[in-house]
């Protein structure tokens, strides 16, 4: 029989794993010029998991809960590194193609939430209520990218669809263990996992056309 500790490693592995598939999966679409992602919301994506690693960490560093955060902070770096590479090679090139969309008020409103949620937490000690700000104001550097997939449809639901999976995995790796916090824990997969459906259902043709009110 699965002992208690065996489960919430046999999913926190699960979920690294398929985060990180995610993000390989996301890196090759924008090199094949399938996914056209808005790097300034990438870029504060970078800043808030770097925030909310270090916050969710504080709460419970074991690392079959940790191990996807860190992944996410990592992933962020990555892609937000592959997708300014592609610029500056446009410009070095010539052209003045544009491979991601500038930085608007909601980009900085994001970074202004994540940063508070960092002094919180250096202020009080408060992991929980640091996480839990960070993890919650996140909804504002998702708005760039609904808007533009529901516009454009520049995202591709596979890596999205995948991310999901990592973050559903997640969720199982904390509710399985033993840790204090739990239900705080639970806010960080959990609404994740729900950013991150809207917009793999975004990417798909038929539901732009429906929102939009267009014939299906």
């Amino acid at each position: 029989m699965m002992s208690a500790m065996t489960l919430p490693a046999l999913f926190g592995m699960l979920a690294l794993l398929l985060h990180l598939a995610g993000y390989a999966w996301y890196a090759l679409g924008i090199l094949r010029g399938r996914t056209r992602p808005n790097a300034a919301s990438w870029f504060m994506w970078l800043v808030g998991a770097w925030v909310e690693y270090r916050t969710f960490d504080a709460i419970d560093s074991h690392w079959t809960t940790s191990a996807l955060p860190l992944a996410c902070f990592l992933g962020c770096c990555a892609i937000f590194a592959v997708t300014a590479a592609l610029q500056l090679a446009k410009r070095a090139a010539g052209s003045r193609e544009v491979i991601y969309l500038p930085a608007r008020g909601t980009d900085y409103l994001a970074v202004g939430f994540d940063l508070g949620a960092w002094a919180l937490y250096v202020a009080t000690g408060g992991a929980v209520w640091a996480n839990v700000l960070a993890v919650t104001t996140s909804v504002v550097s998702f708005i760039p990218i609904w808007r533009s997939t529901l516009r454009h449809g520049h995202e591709a639901p596979g890596p999205w669809l995948v991310w999901c999976a990592a973050y559903l995995a997640m969720l199982v790796s904390v509710l399985a263990g033993d840790g204090r916090e739990r239900l705080a824990q639970s806010v960080y997969p959990a609404y994740y996992f729900l950013l991150s459906a809207v917009v793999a259902g975004l990417s798909y043709p038929r539901l732009r056309r429906w929102l939009r009110g267009e014939t299906v």
